[in-house]
């Protein structure tokens, strides 16, 4: 039997579990924790979160890996990768091992490297080891699109009401089971593309028109509905540019074209073979034109959103004085004039990043996840305006990197990427020459889907979060393996590994299931233990909540979120000090830019343990990491006298 043949369906079948589980299984089965039916003790409460769905996708997404880093080590042979692909990968990866070694809080950056990073990285190698026939393409997109459906037609359902179920899912906004409509809309946007892009790929009339349908009435919709400006740049963006990129190179090549024809009626020569006929340059057209029209469809739903949408009580007056809707007003606010609003807030973390990033440690950066940490130090424009505002991502993904895996870091990151293009650059070319206008519109709006995440990137943290993680790092990884399979005919000869080889990739195979799975039962109970002693401390039920704390540190001793509440029960109701200063300090070993940390251990020195100059040394600590702060300079006054 062949083992192509009984690989694809397993595959594809797992991939679309994977997909179900992380967009629609998993937060429909966790939205209710009901008392004594889970866990005795355990309070009733909606909850989905980000934490959550990164559980299932470290879960399934290393099911995908290990299963085809499984699969290679017994067929023996694996697909050679391009060099500038692997060169750019090792400076990558090279800068994240080096930055989690030297990082503050080692065993946090190893955690969100693996989430963020080595996973997504794992899946790209993997899908390249894939034969992708046309069956499995489609099979792969719209599994990918089924939860994209699923998702826009709840998000709807809350604007619509069109159930009362919809109405008990946790959001802000609308962000159905998203979390909320920000995380929503940045996983929505490329699926967009990716539809087109199907539209163009499949033979099916009847499937067509579905697709049509669903860009147009639940896609944009949805979209426009989120007032997520940087989802909405990252669509227009990413379909416009590649939309009228490929429509110039169009224009040039049929105007190349018919020079050429003239030259060659003139002087009586045969043909070139490289020429294309009209009907090639025709569909090349029309597939690019059609992107552009889809960047600019989403200002129209915009635009005519009071036409189409349900107007809420709030929004009556608005309409009243004849003055522009929400959905107008945010886009207007993209470009910020008054110097006021979330645009002027991300310009104030990008320079504090930049600078930080330039004056120290540019080389391998701090550690994955520790902006949070460190933000502070280097917060000099953020921190007097702003700095009440909790801060663990710097709305930059690229900035973020640079931060944390230094500029090692960045130029792997961004080399990926450049590679990815190049490549799929020739493979349109390729496309055109052999008049293969299925593939040619499939890999312009996989170009389109990926620049979409890219520009998203550039104004949030898709790479961070997890639905979006799945659709930008999965569009990258089909897109790289059709390129390379359109540009190399030669793909089906794969490289015969060694027995070290072959017991390198099955172990690691092996390896990285049971230990993404132990990982996720960590992270899963520290979350909903955290959450849990929240809820818990809301009901004035202390001593629970204080259990329910220190439950989570045990399963994540490296998160410090835990810590601070339970340093702060310490403190307040069990009046335990000598323990609660235990707890403070290690909260601050897991972050040191925990302010909240920083002033009880000052008040408890100073006030309980009347020990004023162990109280001066902790403000020293505080003012070391985070000399720009209001609360820094509010324990200056109260030190004035000692400093001296």
């Amino acid at each position: 039997m062949d083992r192509n043949n009984t690989f694809g369906p397993i595959f594809v079948g797992t991939l679309f579990i994977l997909f179900l589980a992380v967009y629609i299984i998993t937060p429909l089965f966790f939205i209710e924790i009901k008392q004594n039916d889970w866990v005795t003790g355990f309070i009733p409460i909606l909850m989905v979160n980000a934490e959550l769905k990164f559980c299932v996708l470290i879960v399934f997404v290393s099911a995908v890996i290990g299963m085809i880093w499984i699969r290679i080590h017994f067929h023996g042979k694996i697909a050679s990768y391009p060099p500038s692909f692997l060169v750019f990968c090792g400076i990558f990866v090279l800068s994240i091992i080096f930055s989690s070694i030297s990082a503050h809080n080692s065993a946090r950056a190893w955690v969100s490297s693996f989430q963020w990073h080595f996973l997504p990285l794992g899946l790209v190698f993997s899908l390249f080891q894939i034969k992708w026939n046309r069956k499995r393409t489609s099979y792969f997109i719209l599994s990918i699109l089924v939860g994209g459906v699923t998702s826009c037609l709840l998000v709807m359902d809350q604007h619509y009401e069109w159930t009362e179920w919809s109405h008990r899912l946790p959001r802000l906004g609308f962000g159905a089971l998203i979390y909320n409509q920000n995380f929503a809309a940045e996983y929505h946007a490329p699926l967009l593309p990716l539809c087109m892009a199907l539209f163009f790929f499949l033979h099916n009339r009847t499937a067509k028109f579905f697709l049509f349908f669903f860009i147009c009435f639940i896609f944009l919709p949805a979209l426009s509905l989120s007032l997520a400006r940087g989802a909405w740049v990252g669509l227009m963006g990413g379909c416009g540019i590649t939309g009228l990129f490929f429509l110039f190179v169009c224009l040039k090549k049929i105007i190349n074209q018919k020079n050429r024809s003239v030259d060659e009626i003139v002087s009586f020569s045969t043909p070139s073979q490289n020429s294309l006929g009209t009907h090639s340059y025709k569909a090349f057209g029309i597939i690019s034109a059609s992107f552009v029209m889809l960047s600019l469809a989403l200002p129209f739903y915009l635009y005519t959103s009071d036409y189409w949408k349900k107007r809420t009580s709030t929004e009556e007056p608005t309409k009243a004085s004849n003055s522009s809707s929400l959905e107008i007003n945010e886009l207007k606010s993209i470009i910020p004039t008054d110097g006021k609003g979330g645009s002027n807030r991300r310009l104030e973390l990008w320079q504090d990043a930049i600078n930080a990033s330039i004056s120290s440690d540019s080389f391998w950066g701090k550690g994955t996840d520790h902006y949070e940490l460190h933000f502070h130090e280097s917060a000099e424009i953020s921190d007097p305006k702003t700095g009440s505002t909790l801060v663990r991502f710097v709305h930059n993904d690229f900035l973020q990197v640079l931060y944390e895996n230094g500029i090692l870091g960045l130029i792997g990151f961004l080399g990926l990427w450049a590679v990815l293009f190049w490549y799929a650059f020739h493979a349109v070319a390729v496309c055109l020459k052999s008049d293969d206008n299925k593939n040619l519109g499939l890999v312009i709006g996989l170009i389109a889907a990926c620049l979409t995440f890219l520009i998203e990137c550039f104004f949030e943290f898709p790479s961070r979060s997890p639905c979006s993680i799945l659709i930008g790092w999965s569009c990258f990884g089909l897109l790289f393996a059709l390129s390379h399979q359109l540009n190399n005919k030669e793909f089906l000869q794969k490289i015969t590994l060694k027995p070290l080889g072959k017991l390198i990739i099955g172990a690691a195979g092996i390896f990285i299931i049971p230990y993404s799975a132990f990982l996720a039962n960590d992270l899963f109970w520290s979350n909903i233990y955290h959450f849990q002693g929240r809820i818990a401390g809301d009901y004035g039920e202390k001593e629970k909540s204080l259990g329910f704390h220190k439950k989570s540190i045990e399963y994540c001793p490296w998160m410090h979120r835990s810590r601070k509440w339970e340093a702060f029960y310490l403190l307040t109701y069990k009046k335990q000090f000598p323990e609660a200063l235990l707890s403070i300090n290690q909260t601050l070993k897991m972050n040191p830019g925990c302010l909240v940390a920083h002033q009880n251990k000052i008040s408890l020195l100073r006030k309980e343990f009347k020990d004023e100059k162990k109280a001066l040394k902790a403000y020293q600590e505080m003012e070391n990491a985070a000399p720009f702060h209001p609360y820094t300079l509010l324990e200056s006054r109260k030190f004035s006298s000692l400093k001296r």
